[in-house]
């Protein structure tokens, strides 16, 4: 009698459940890779511990975190570690981020940009300071220029939608004067529309400040508070969208956004990829928020890996580490 052929070799669901352990073994390896990808962030808030040397403001004073309106959406970090020099020094080792974007934290200090100034000198390859100053000020060209000279990465400007409807703070003759200084000074300007100030309706006056100065780079914070929306757009409407033509402006991706997102039901990791799919990989900027958004540091850093999770590795060095040095650092040759 004649015997039928077998196969010697392994049979489909062999085949299927090698496949599969492939598969998870490859998607394993590849979130340990990116577990161990630096990290740039850009946008951090130091914090002293030294209540003495480095005064807070009043709680009662304008523009005090404990005077600003709530946030309107649910935040989901529970630590409020203080993160000062020192300590984050030690939390970016621990954690692979080899530099910050040092930013004043205006609820706790104002205008008074000491700490970080001090913190930046102190250690001159980890964190790089953005103040925050009055454009209106006629002094503040001359303070930026004497600031620039000692390593100052960048100028944040914030404010409201004035009673006119224009935003003086960011725009008039005065300011322009600033705006001018960054150009020849080679700064990054960094702007902040209050979320309660009309962020919206500011987006035209971002259009023509970077027609105006096409060689500075423009850093929007918190991709200018969109609203929390799944697809198609995830609220990055048309307003908003029109700045993808403008390639000297750029965009933080911070965890605001995610708690804001995972408030609603939304994959933060879906909506950063449609971020990155709009403006490009090359203009987005993770930062996060430390010494504002709860959460320790750790804990921030795993929140940002994971919303990385649609991008490939390209696009999640530049989001997460490239964009972010090389904006910030450009001026101090590191």
């Amino acid at each position: 009698m004649r015997m039928k052929d077998r196969s010697i070799g392994p049979g489909r669901r062999e085949v299927v459940a090698a496949g599969l352990a492939w598969a998870g073994a490859a998607m394993a390896d590849a979130r340990i890779a990116a577990s161990r990808e630096p990290l740039f962030d850009s946008h951090a808030h130091l914090v002293s511990p030294d209540t003495i040397r480095y005064p807070q403001v009043p709680a009662d004073a304008p523009g005090a975190t404990a005077n600003l309106p709530g946030m309107g959406f649910r935040q989901f970090g529970t630590a409020r570690p203080v993160p000062g020099a020192e300590a984050m020094a030690g939390w970016m080792k621990q954690k692979g981020v080899d530099g910050l974007a040092a930013i004043q934290k205006r609820g706790a200090y104002g205008l008074d940009n000491r700490y970080i100034l001090d913190s930046a000198a102190h250690y001159p390859h980890l964190f790089f300071p953005v103040v925050i100053l009055d454009a209106q000020d006629d002094a503040t060209p001359g303070t930026v220029r004497d600031l620039a000279a000692r390593g100052l990465a960048g100028v944040r400007l914030t404010g409201v939608m004035a009673s006119d409807g224009g935003f003086p703070w960011l725009a008039s003759d005065r300011a322009l004067r600033l705006w001018d200084t960054a150009a020849k000074t080679g700064l990054v300007m960094e702007i902040m529309t209050n979320p309660f100030g009309h962020p919206v309706e500011a987006l035209p006056v971002y259009v023509d400040l970077a027609l105006r100065f096409p060689g500075v780079p423009i850093v929007i914070d918190h991709l200018n508070w969109p609203d929390a929306h799944g697809a198609p757009d995830f609220g990055l409407d048309a307003p908003l969208r029109a700045l993808a033509a403008r390639p000297n402006i750029f965009f933080k991706f911070t965890t605001i956004n995610m708690d804001k997102l995972q408030d609603a039901g939304i994959s933060s990791a879906a909506f950063l990829a449609h971020a990155v799919g709009l403006f490009g990989a090359g203009r987005i900027l993770w930062g996060s928020d430390m010494g504002n958004t709860p959460g320790s540091y750790a804990e921030l850093i795993g929140r940002a890996r994971a919303s990385a999770g649609h991008l490939p590795m390209a696009a999640r060095r530049a989001v997460f580490h490239d964009n972010g040095r090389r904006l910030f650092t450009r001026r101090a040759g590191v």
